[in-house]
């Protein structure tokens, strides 16, 4: 405990503020749609499932103007930010689907990225847009659910753990032909995160599998819908 502790005072100042930052917005964010009754259909809602693709090309964008665009950094190939721009397939598939996935996969991911952080606090602007625009909106996205009813069954339970199994492996794939180490597959990250206190590869990725699934399994205790007695 003493030394998750350690690792907690090792954040930067500038990913608390942010954080905070963030999760005071999705707080407004969500508070107004309870208030204003915001659906699916309404536009307000198109613009925020546009918005993970317009912080992700703002920056692609400001990283190629800025010089520092590079195949090891720069894909969108980070699971955080790949389930954020599956927010966009809310205009194409039933919205049951994506909700269990966003519930599960966004809180997780939001949640773990607020807790820990690969950030070490003097990036440029919009690498700080990109990792807390992408997180404060799965956690949104994660919770907004709730607000419209959604409650986790089984299915979505086994369909998340079984859809982040599948991507984790084909970023290992691209890994393997880019050279690259996406989500974190080949190394452990840097900045001040829980994985420091894990054993190296790939001990520590199986133990950090086992995490994601226990969090999973938490998750669905606490918002499946309760048997009347």
């Amino acid at each position: 405990m003493n030394q998750i502790i350690n690792v907690l005072k090792q954040l930067p100042q500038s990913h608390l503020l942010a954080t905070c930052f963030t999760l005071a917005l999705v707080c407004s964010f969500l508070y107004l749609q309870k208030e204003k009754g915001w659906s699916s259909k309404t536009k307000i809602f198109r613009l925020f499932v546009y918005s993970p693709l317009l912080i992700e090309l703002i920056y692609q964008l400001s990283s190629l103007l800025y010089g520092v665009w590079s195949v090891e950094s720069s894909l969108p190939l980070e699971f955080s930010y790949i389930t954020s721009l599956s927010i966009l397939t809310y205009l194409i598939l039933n919205h049951e689907k994506i909700n269990g996935w966003l519930y599960f996969a966004g809180i997780w991911s939001s949640s773990a990225s607020f807790l820990n952080s690969i950030m070490l606090g003097d990036e440029a602007w919009f690498i700080f847009l990109r990792y807390y625009g992408h997180h404060g909106i799965l956690l949104f996205f994660g919770l907004r659910s709730l607000y419209w009813g959604f409650r986790p069954k089984r299915k979505d339970y086994f369909s998340a753990i079984a859809l982040t199994a599948f991507i984790l492996l084909s970023v290992h794939i691209i890994n393997y032909f880019l050279k690259t180490n996406y989500m974190f597959t080949y190394s452990r990250p840097m900045g001040a995160n829980i994985s420091q206190l894990m054993p190296q590869w790939p001990d520590y990725l199986i133990l950090i599998l086992g995490i994601g699934i226990f969090y999973y399994t938490l998750l669905y205790l606490l918002g499946r819908e309760k048997k009347s007695t």
